[in-house]
């Protein structure tokens, strides 16, 4: 998760219109990180700014499908939906009768 906060710290620095810096970028890290990582992150993020950070939060971007129903599931659900549109027909009647 570190490499992921120090692309998207440098991303914000570089929109703000300031270029990253070890020291900028250690400032606003919400857990530490060994210099090794974000020498070797900041690194990569200067030699591909966009590449690095479409290619970094790409992946948790992607939503994940749904489980897919079975036909049996499928059917129970719509027989509840059915009973309770039965049922809200019938107050329904009822509160336009009395």
């Amino acid at each position: 998760m570190s490499a992921h906060e120090i692309i998207r710290i440098a991303n914000e620095l570089a929109a703000k219109g300031l270029t990253p810096t070890t020291a900028m970028i250690k400032a606003r890290l919400t857990q530490p990180v060994p210099m090794a990582e974000l020498l070797k992150v900041l690194s990569q993020w200067k030699q591909q700014p966009i590449a690095t950070a479409e290619s970094e939060i790409l992946p948790e971007a992607v939503p994940q499908p749904a489980p897919e129903l079975t036909l049996q599931q499928l059917a129970e659900q719509l027989a509840r939906i059915e009973q309770k549109v039965d049922r809200l027909t019938d107050l329904f009647l009822q509160q336009r009768q009395g």
